[in-house]
């Protein structure tokens, strides 16, 4: 296994442990994060508070890297997210309903650290989930 991955791992097992530090002590200061909510800053620091705000609404959040690997210096990581909207999440009060959906990023790496992350996930199935979005109803022809 690299040691990017190992990295990757170690910040994940952060992340669900709530140690949102341990987790942005992956990314190099300046590093930059595409694939965000339009009002993110595509920062360390806009991203922080994103994930701050998601482990507020979802406090027993899970990652699970479903598939990761390295290729040079990236890693890419197919990931499932999991946990129970406990607390207001992008503009959602708390519901109590189950959270399930996927993602992928794209981790390069320089010197150690993650300088860029591309990220891709199923945002629409959150919003659903969390009552953004109403639920697709199924029509009859």
């Amino acid at each position: 296994m690299s040691e990017n991955v190992a990295a990757v791992e170690a910040a994940l097992e952060c992340l669900n442990k709530g140690d949102l530090d341990g987790y942005m002590a992956l990314y190099s200061a300046d590093a930059q994060f595409v694939g965000y909510p339009a009002d993110v800053p595509a920062n360390v620091a806009g991203v922080k508070a994103f994930y701050a705000g998601l482990l507020a609404g979802i406090p027993d959040l899970d990652v699970e890297a479903i598939d990761i690997f390295a290729a040079g210096a990236r890693v890419v990581v197919r990931f499932a997210i999991t946990g129970h909207h406990e607390g207001e999440l992008l503009g959602a009060a708390r519901t109590g309903h189950a959270i399930s959906f996927e993602g992928l990023s794209i981790l390069y790496f320089q010197d150690g650290k993650v300088a860029h992350r591309v990220t891709r996930s199923d945002e629409n199935a959150l919003l659903v989930q969390i009552g953004i979005i109403p639920t697709p109803s199924s029509t009859s022809g």
